[in-house]
């Protein structure tokens, strides 16, 4: 235990105390005993071992019922779920954008033949990203699943020369998510894509796309469609009045549990410089997939620190 946390707790220093539900206690052993089912069954891709210790953490009542209700509002993505959202971007979506009036199976077909469809998958990755980014692994997974031809793959630095001395027209940057929107920008401008417009479409194919993301990439980058399997929005936030109307029964509002949750991620040292309190964008998310978390999501879920054990991978 760090001399920070420990100074925190002999000092007495603790989140906002708020007035729970009449159901709390009760809402609190369901969500757990629902919980525990679904790692059981396989429908989380979470150890047990990994639940018990993050809910260890949470003592008392009220800490208790916070995280009951981040629980309840999880939502995750197996590895199975996440491949299915990818057949489906590349099978519906993303084939009604690229070959219009199409049959469904034609970008599929396009990616594993011998003829080359002038177009080509990329990765999103910045320069000084590691090799784990979610965009590799992406493409990895989309090779494996849908058997596309390696030759129809690049990487973001050998894109200018496909273009230009292949004809390549259309380039598909594949991805798990778009949070808000500023590192597909960041990335996009790194490789200046930008210079090589004339006549190229430029598709990003996130598997699940953020409203807020996809609004500031039609403002910021223009040429670039978004395409997606799933579409979140604000709804979707943890501190949304749709989540509190439900979980605070009338007890517990929105302004409440964000207060709340501020007292305690300051008290437990749980605020990442880069996403913040509540995660890249401030968009509050409970988004998690079996191979990473968004930075979008609430650091409570997924950062680490000598005295803070994550329930999810990031």
């Amino acid at each position: 235990m760090s001399l920070a946390l420990q100074n925190n707790l002999i000092t007495g220093r603790r989140a906002r105390q708020v007035k729970l539900p009449d159901n709390a206690t009760l809402f609190v052993q369901s969500v757990n005993a629902d919980s525990k089912k679904l790692i059981e069954h396989g429908l989380w891709d979470i150890r047990m071992s990994r639940l018990e210790s993050w809910s260890k953490q949470f003592i008392g009542p009220e800490e208790q019922f916070f995280a009951a209700c981040l629980l309840d509002q999880l939502i995750f993505r197996t590895q199975h779920q996440f491949e299915a959202g990818l057949r489906s971007l590349f099978r519906s979506n993303l084939n009604g954008e690229i070959f219009s009036g199409s049959q469904d199976l034609h970008l599929s077909q396009a990616i594993v033949g011998r003829a080359d469809p002038v177009l080509r998958l990329v990765p999103v990755i910045c320069e000084t990203d590691p090799p784990t980014k979610s965009g590799p692994l992406v493409l990895r997974r989309l090779q494996r699943i849908l058997q596309a031809n390696q030759k129809w793959m690049c990487w973001p630095w050998q894109v200018a020369n496909e273009i230009n001395d292949k004809g390549i027209r259309v380039v598909v940057f594949v991805d798990d998510f778009l949070g808000s929107g500023g590192q597909f920008v960041k990335f996009f401008k790194q490789w200046q894509f930008d210079e090589n417009a004339d006549g190229v479409r430029y598709i990003y194919a996130p598997v699940v796309a953020h409203q807020q993301g996809i609004e500031h990439l039609a403002k910021e980058l223009p040429t670039v469609c978004v395409v997606s399997a799933e579409t979140l929005d604000h709804s979707h936030a943890f501190f949304s009045d749709a989540v509190w109307e439900r979980l605070g029964r009338g007890c517990v509002t929105p302004i409440d549990a964000k207060e709340w949750y501020h007292d305690f991620v300051t008290q437990r040292s749980i605020q990442p410089r880069q996403a913040g309190p509540l995660g890249c964008g401030d968009l509050a998310l409970t988004l998690g997939f079996s191979h990473s978390t968004p930075n979008n999501s609430l650091p409570i879920l997924w950062y680490e620190t000598d005295d803070w054990q994550p329930l999810l991978e990031r």
